[in-house]
């Protein structure tokens, strides 16, 4: 879990909780509002990183909030929604005070760049630019975590990444799935897609993991990976892995089960939401 917070700002309860899942899925701190009013009591209570604002809502709608949230925090990084393209909408006014504008229904892609745009904004705001060279590291140092290894030692975990062959790919191209039984894809930078047929059906970010249930099931592999953006990413053989667990002890093959369960449990959950971001018959392409 990280530290940025989050404040979704939706009269549509089921909108507010697919958004709260999806982004509390992605490691952020969320926290949601019915309306204006709602927000604004909100915000005299805690500072939020990023606000997402649909346009019309009761008692106090999208544009007079943007008004009055802009007047408290200047800085405020706002993103506007909505599933209304009428004419009485003032753009104008979405385009001087809002960050960026998404229309509703939201691809769950489209809405995770926007937000990781919109919290790098607010960075880049906070910081001055002495600080940021001061503190900022080289880009090959920095390493997201890994969800599947927790619990493990430094020198484990060295051990682990350095059995996983690393491969630059460029923005279009396929990820290829080692053709022996089984593989494991853990993305070091960049954005992947998964399709199923020609349907995306997951996004991968660094830090995300794909096929672990190979561990498992050799056969599982039935998906294909594109790369959305320039990515690296590392590939372990499911024939590397086992042997990693051989010559450690059943303590450390049980805590990786663990944390395997629980990736594939975080992508279930994400799976339902966008599911829910997706469908047709979900509210969410209904909105006023």
């Amino acid at each position: 879990m990280n530290d940025y917070k989050i404040l979704v700002v939706d009269d549509e309860q089921n909108i507010r909780e697919i958004f709260q899942a999806f982004l509390r899925d992605m490691g952020y701190k969320v926290t949601t509002a019915i309306d204006g009013l709602d927000a604004l009591d909100k915000i005299a209570i805690d500072k939020f990183d990023l606000y997402i604002v649909d346009i019309y809502m009761p008692r106090m709608g999208g544009l007079e909030l943007i008004s009055r949230l802009k007047e408290i925090q200047p800085s405020a990084v706002i993103i506007v929604t909505t599933g209304y393209s009428g004419l009485d909408v003032d753009f104008r006014s979405i385009r001087q005070s809002a960050f960026m504008y998404l229309a509703k229904p939201i691809q769950p892609d489209e809405l995770i760049r926007a937000v990781e745009s919109g919290l790098a904004q607010n960075q880049g705001m906070k910081i001055d630019k002495p600080a940021l060279e001061a503190v900022e590291q080289p880009e090959s140092d920095k390493q997201p975590e890994l969800l599947l290894l927790r619990g493990f030692t430094t020198d484990q975990i060295l051990h682990f990444k350095g059995m996983g062959a690393v491969k630059e790919y460029k923005a279009g191209e396929y990820i290829p799935m080692d053709k022996e039984d089984g593989g494991m894809i853990f993305v070091e930078r960049g954005y992947l897609n998964v399709y199923y047929n020609t349907d995306m059906v997951d996004s991968l970010k660094a830090g995300d993991i794909w096929g672990e249930e190979t561990f498992i099931n050799p056969g599982a592999l039935f998906t294909s990976l594109r790369a959305h953006s320039n990515a690296v990413i590392r590939y372990f053989s499911r024939k590397r892995l086992i042997e990693f667990f051989t010559y450690n002890d059943k303590g450390l093959t049980d805590r990786y089960m663990i944390n395997m369960i629980q990736c594939m449990n975080i992508k279930w959950r994400r799976s339902i939401v966008r599911l829910g971001l997706l469908s047709r018959n979900n509210p969410i392409d209904d909105v006023k």
